[in-house]
């Protein structure tokens, strides 16, 4: 999700004038009932953030505000959470209850911010909890929701290593997908936790092919990498075998063409002029 998506640079744009930054100001409005002060003290955060400024010592503050039921509050909060998680852990344990509650909400984005966040919180006992999320998540009727899942996957796996079997048949049911951004995410999943499965890839070959030029560039540039290996080990060679079976790489285009026959070739005139 893009930072400054949710900031409208035309009417927000005072959010990023670096003088208006007062710290103690900033926490007063975070604690503050009002939820417009809320929502004003986040937007500069998230500004500061986008600029480079390091406001992890908000941590403490905005984890609070996790509770908030305000949709675009809640949206910032988990931006927040998201990016400085990896850096707070014991303190983002404090939102898990929180997290698990948004996993239930009706609103598609809410559920898979509450699933990003969660999966960014990299410590052990989390992980049967998240598993638990990323069970139901694979299955969302929102396609949005599934490919968040796929993005937590590798998460998932970089703080547990020995959950991979699992997760490899989360991966397997993604596959299934038809949406070419889940299909995207799952392949980058793929090629991170168990690039040596390419028998998963078999009966979904064909389809991720014809939608490959639909997945954004981040996807296809990976699902070219996975493909680009999986023809490499599971389709013949056009080569001719030398007299000691190795490849005769040698072998050029007319000597091909004279053994398989071209695709136009002087034959097909022959027959046509008879």
């Amino acid at each position: 999700m893009s930072v400054l998506s949710s900031i409208s640079l035309l009417s927000d744009a005072k959010f990023f004038d670096e003088k208006n930054s007062k710290f103690n100001e900033l926490r007063e409005n975070l604690a503050h009932k009002t939820m417009k002060k809320k929502l004003n003290a986040m937007k500069r955060l998230i500004a500061m953030m986008t600029l480079g400024r390091d406001v992890s010592s908000f941590f403490p503050d905005v984890v609070k505000n996790v509770i908030i039921d305000n949709t675009e509050i809640k949206k910032l909060v988990y931006m927040f959470l998201i990016h400085y998680a990896e850096d707070n852990q014991q303190l983002a344990l404090l939102a898990i209850n929180s997290l698990q509650q948004d996993l239930k909400s009706s609103n598609q984005r809410v559920r898979a911010n509450a699933l990003r966040a969660m999966s960014s919180i990299s410590i052990k006992v989390v992980i049967p909890i998240v598993m638990i999320a990323l069970k139901n998540a694979v299955r969302d009727t929102s396609s949005y929701v599934r490919k968040a899942s796929a993005c937590a996957i590798p998460k998932v796996w970089r703080t547990d290593p020995g959950r991979q079997m699992e997760l490899i048949d989360m991966i397997a049911e993604l596959l299934s997908n038809t949406e070419p951004n889940v299909l995207g995410a799952t392949m980058f999943a793929f090629h991170q936790v168990c690039p040596d499965r390419i028998d998963l890839l078999h009966q979904h070959f064909r389809k991720i092919c014809h939608l490959l030029a639909d997945f954004d560039y981040f996807g296809q540039t990976v699902a070219l990498q996975v493909l680009t290996s999986y023809a490499r080990t599971q389709f013949l060679t056009p080569f001719k075998k030398g007299p000691n079976g190795e490849d005769d790489d040698e072998m050029d285009g007319d000597a091909f063409n004279e053994k398989k026959g071209a695709f136009y070739s002087d034959e097909d005139e022959d027959e046509d002029e008879d």
